[in-house]
């Protein structure tokens, strides 16, 4: 069992640097329109959009939501952002939006885990399992917006075990085990419906009798501190979904030298993408 981090309480009034967005202009792409595209290419499986949690995928129960609530425009901006979202259906959407779960990111297993913190009977087979997001995926949501809504969470339950237990080697939940939602050669969610199975309507979920650890059980703990947070923040800018929102934010109008430098400065190299409106030097 790996150890999950904890944080003390209060943090910093001031956020880790690089926890913020500079200022600048937001492109086009962050639109209702956009974000609904985003997201329902992300969470498609197997030609269907399903639930990331527990596959669901009949239509009139999923909902689009968001991790941060669009209402508060001060903690993100901007509201239509698809890494500010996922599918879920309605009964997980629910509990996500009344604080009875998180979900952190673990940058050893690079999967998205499902913290039972409520404890609530209904969630034991999900709990400490990898949910279906793919954190190679152009629309990734940030790790470090789940971290805020963690603090929530935790806010909500201020007399639960603060420290968490995750198994060494986490694994994905039992609609991805069992569906053939992943593709284990490529290490890829199968998005396709090119595939003689589908994921049920109500997907058959292993018992998990599994509960919070605490730090008196001997379990190795799941901590979140400052330097856990510094560590999600450093596996979020590494992401190919960060360096694609730094892109679509900047504007790249300038010279060919003027788009290098804020590129370099954005991302952080010049070698790994092409820089818009920058030409190939001729032979």
């Amino acid at each position: 069992m790996a150890p999950l981090v904890m944080f003390p309480l209060p943090l910093p009034a001031v956020p880790p640097p690089g926890y913020g967005w500079a200022e600048r202009e937001f492109s086009d792409l962050s639109t209702s329109t956009a974000f609904n595209a985003g997201i329902d290419e992300r969470d498609t499986f197997l030609g269907k959009r399903a639930c990331i949690v527990c596959g669901i995928n009949s239509r009139p129960t999923l909902h689009r939501c968001h991790i941060i609530p669009e209402i508060e425009q001060d903690t993100c901006n901007p509201k239509h952002e698809p890494r500010d979202g996922m599918i879920m259906c309605s009964n997980h959407q629910n509990l996500f939006d009344v604080y009875c779960f998180f979900i952190r990111y673990i940058p050893n297993s690079r999967r998205f885990v499902f913290i039972n913190y409520s404890d609530l009977p209904e969630l034991l087979p999900f709990h400490d399992k990898a949910i279906a997001l793919d954190i190679n995926d152009r629309y990734a949501p940030f790790p470090s917006l789940f971290i805020l809504h963690e603090m929530r969470v935790r806010g909500f339950y201020p007399f639960e075990p603060v420290a968490q237990a995750i198994p060494d080697d986490t694994p994905w939940q039992d609609l991805i085990t069992s569906n053939g939602v992943f593709n284990i050669n490529s290490g890829t969610f199968n998005r396709s419906s090119n595939r003689s199975n589908s994921i049920p309507t109500r997907p058959q979920l292993e018992s998990n009798t599994m509960t919070v650890g605490n730090a008196s059980s001997g379990t190795p703990l799941l901590p979140l501190n400052q330097d856990v947070i510094a560590e999600i923040l450093a596996a979020t800018h590494a992401m190919p979904s960060w360096k694609a929102c730094q892109m679509e934010g900047t504007d790249w109008t300038g010279t060919a030298e003027e788009n290098i430098q804020k590129y370099v400065s954005s991302i952080g190299m010049q070698d790994e993408f092409r820089i818009p409106g920058d030409r190939e030097a001729s032979p």
